[in-house]
Parts: structure tokens; sequence; C-alpha cells
């Protein structure tokens, strides 16, 4: 039954990331209007905006050459990574009081306990922003050596990030070697995302949000127009919302000595190797 549930989750996951990629990609594709009454070099930047969403959109079907084709359409993979952000840090908020994927939480943890005097938990966060810190050095690494000298180091990282998590998900719960060893498997993953995205944020919300606002604000003045980075922004919140709604059902639903940190290690894996930069 708990097998069922979580299997039931993860269709529910991968559904929700499909509609939401159909939906986002079609507003990429109009939301970008050319007024008449604008100055040249104006409409100019408007037209080669429009021009790189066409080409994206070429992508996303299939490309006209074999370099453009992909399987997984940039936004989509940036959308799901968000969604699966959001479903990891409510797991671990949940399971742990510790973000895993969030060392922001950990900094701010690691302030706190050293201005109480808290020594051991002080060193538990360090011990967990040193490892994420360690899993963002490999993913580096990895693209530096010879074998993955053709941007696909994603593909060697997938089978080792998917491998870390299911070494975690098998260590008790009240074992901080579990955290330590999660916090790598997503400085890895997250690491080497954002590089394949060409430093596009998957895991943190603060800077789509600004985004996402300053875009508000200057549509409102009519100064400029959405383009494909405020949708990419927007499709991300959206994504980290719907993650995180997710996460918190699937916390009630799904017994936690489940290897529900497999699966998404093993989702994480799936879109690294499909896709293609």
């Amino acid at each position: 039954w708990h097998a069922y549930l979580m299997m039931k989750y993860s269709c529910m996951l991968l559904c929700l990331l499909l509609a939401l990629e159909s939906s986002v990609v079609a507003v990429a594709t109009t939301s970008l209007s050319i007024p008449r009454n604008e100055a040249a070099p104006q409409l100019t930047r408007k037209q080669e905006e429009t021009s790189r969403i066409k080409n994206d959109a070429l992508a996303y079907k299939g490309g006209e050459s074999f370099d453009q084709r992909r399987i997984v359409h940039p936004l989509f993979f940036s959308s799901s990574m968000a969604a699966l952000a959001g479903c990891s840090h409510v797991l671990c908020m949940k399971r742990f009081e510790v973000y895993a994927a969030m060392m922001t939480g950990n900094i701010i943890g690691l302030g706190v306990a050293m201005g109480e005097g808290n020594m051991s938990e002080a060193k538990f966060r360090l011990s967990l922003i040193g490892s994420f810190f360690t899993g963002t050095l490999c993913a580096r690494s990895l693209e530096s050596r010879s074998l993955c000298t053709d941007k696909q180091h994603h593909k060697v990282v997938a089978p080792i990030a998917v491998g870390i998590f299911a070494i975690a998900d098998r260590i008790p719960d009240n074992h901080k070697k579990k955290l330590i060893l999660l916090s790598a498997a997503y400085g890895l993953v997250y690491a080497t995302a954002n590089r394949t995205l060409n430093g596009t944020i998957t895991q943190l919300m603060t800077g789509h949000l600004t985004k996402l606002g300053a875009a508000i604000s200057d549509r409102v003045g009519n100064s400029r127009f959405f383009n494909y980075g405020t949708v990419t922004s927007l499709s991300i919140l959206a994504s980290f919302t719907i993650g995180c709604a997710l996460g918190a059902r699937i916390f009630m639903a799904v017994d936690q000595e489940k290897p529900i940190f497999t699966i998404i290690g093993a989702i994480y894996a799936v879109l690294l190797i499909l896709f293609r930069g």
C-alpha cells in the first residue's frame, strides 16, 4: 500500500510538471507582442527575442538540426528541478527539521547556534554546509574531466547522485550521517543543473520572485515587455510551490521508512540523463 502511494505521488508529480510545461511553453510563444509605434532599436530587440523563442520552440519540437534537438526542453527541466527542490525542502524540514538542499537555512542555523553557544549544533550545521559544498566541488570537477568535454557531464553525475540518495535512505533518520549524505547529493545535483541551465538557480526562489516583481512593475509602466526569462521565473515559482504541496502530501501519506529519497534521486537522474544542454 505504501509503495502504491509512493508511485502514485511520483506519477502525480511528473504529470503536473508535464501539464505545466505545455502551458508555460504556450505562454512563452505568445507573451511577446511588438507594438507598431515602437522605435526601431526597441523593435529590433523585440524581434530578436521573438526569434529566440521561436528557436526554443523548434528545439522543443525536435529542432532543425541534430545540435538543436532536445529530449527534455530547458523550461521543463528547470521547472522539474524546482518542483523536486520544493518537495525535498518540505520532506527534510518535516522529517529532520533541517534543510538538506537549502544552505541559507543552515547558515542561519549555524549563526544562531554560535550565538547561543551550542557548539554541537553549530558543528552539525557546518558539516551540512561543508557536505553541500563538497558536492558542488565534485560536480565542477566532473565537468572539467576529459570524458566530459562534450558538456554532457550531467549524464555522469546522474548515476552517482542516485547512488548517494539510495545509500542515505538506508541510514536511520536519527543518524546525522543521513543528512550529510543527502546534502552532498543535493549539492552535486543542483550544481550540475544550475551549470547546465547557464546559471539559472532552481532551488532558491528569492531571485525569481525579485525578477518577477520587477517585470510586473515594468509591464505596468509600459517600459518593456515580458521576456523568456520572466516566463522561466514564473514557471520555476509555480513548480516550486506545487512541489512543496506534494511534499507535504507525501509526508502525511507515506511511511517514513520507505525509500522516498531514492525515488526522488531516481527522478533527478532521469531528468539529468534525458536533458541535452
